[in-house]
């Protein structure tokens, strides 16, 4: 599944392939891309079954769920079948543009959810203004801008100054989608562990330490949550990013950047592990989800059981009848 460069436009950076690198992508992707859609699959079953986890912050996160499912529903497979050399050149750029998509969004996601947690940690009262309606207006501003990026290079695509435009539209990522956003998240995560040791600290009133505690133990869990999605997001998307410059000089390195591509994948995987089984009310809204089928299980079992029974004691009593 090695990957060779024509640097002639954007759609190039994902030239035919043979049939024998599908096979090698099947066997390598595939699995990836099942584990991703099971793994989201799991956040789209916890918000439909509990609806306690509908807050406005937990939107984001089901649009990031939306975002990773797509990238093992559609990106993966996508990439999939274009390693099988079936796919016209026409639809070449449907593998860059999935791709692009799907990193960029991701990454904005990650930022808008650091700064809502950053403003309830650290801006408490300015938080309460961030509503529901608020918080799907800025997911749709997300995928708006994420679309944006994919179109641009579409506008050059097939002009002489192609290469360079490229060059640029690549520099505008690392600097937009990963520089910036992530110089403000390592900012935001050290204002909020300073505010909740502060916390800490001895207070006069004794009665609210027991809640503050539990309330600081809370914070700090969610935001290693995020911290943990930011640190995976920010090597994946700079390798992304970073990929295309490498492509275009040092052949050798095609390797190392398959193996980026593997783990940006993995990253699709991770999030939703990270947030469902280490923040709270993910994980009560699971531990409730199994609890329910348990009982469901244990209920049919049972009336399973006595409808036997029940058969059983009428073919009894009709035996004796006929005795009778």
């Amino acid at each position: 599944m090695e990957v060779s460069v024509n640097n002639s436009n954007a759609t190039s950076k994902f030239p035919q392939q043979h049939s024998d690198d599908g096979v090698k992508a099947l066997s390598k992707l595939l699995p990836v891309a099942i584990a991703i859609v099971l793994a989201n699959g799991l956040v789209f079953v916890l918000f439909y079954r509990c609806p306690r986890l509908r807050t406005s912050s937990n939107y984001l996160l089901l649009s990031l769920a939306v975002c990773d499912f797509c990238t093992g529903a559609i990106a993966i497979p996508y990439f999939i079948v274009y390693n099988f050399a079936i796919l016209p050149k026409e639809l070449h750029y449907g593998i860059y543009a999935s791709h692009t998509l799907l990193a960029v969004s991701g990454a904005y996601h990650i930022l808008v959810i650091t700064a809502l947690k950053y403003l309830a940690t650290v801006r408490p009262l300015k938080h309460y203004v961030v509503t529901k309606s608020l918080v799907l207006k800025i997911v749709l501003g997300v995928w708006i801008i994420s679309m944006v990026f994919v179109v641009i290079p579409l506008v050059w695509q097939d002009t002489e100054a192609s290469q360079r435009w490229q060059t640029i539209h690549t520099a505008v990522c690392i600097v937009a989608v990963f520089l910036i956003p992530h110089i403000f998240m390592i900012y935001a995560f050290i204002a909020m562990f300073r505010v909740i040791n502060n916390r800490q600290r001895p207070s006069m009133a004794q009665n609210d330490m027991p809640r503050n505690q539990k309330k600081n133990n809370s914070d700090r869990k969610c935001i290693f949550v995020f911290l943990g999605m930011a640190i995976l997001y920010a090597c994946c998307s700079l390798a992304y990013f970073t990929m295309y410059y490498i492509a275009m000089g040092v052949p050798v390195l095609f390797n190392v950047l398959e193996g980026f591509m593997i783990i940006r994948y993995i990253t699709s995987f991770t999030n939703p592990l990270l947030y469902t089984f280490f923040k709270s009310d993910f994980w009560s809204a699971s531990k409730n989800l199994l609890r329910i089928d348990k009982k469901a299980s244990f209920s049919a079992q049972k009336i399973q059981t006595l409808s036997h029974n029940l058969r059983g004691r009428l073919r009894s009593g009709s035996s004796v009848n006929n005795i009778t």
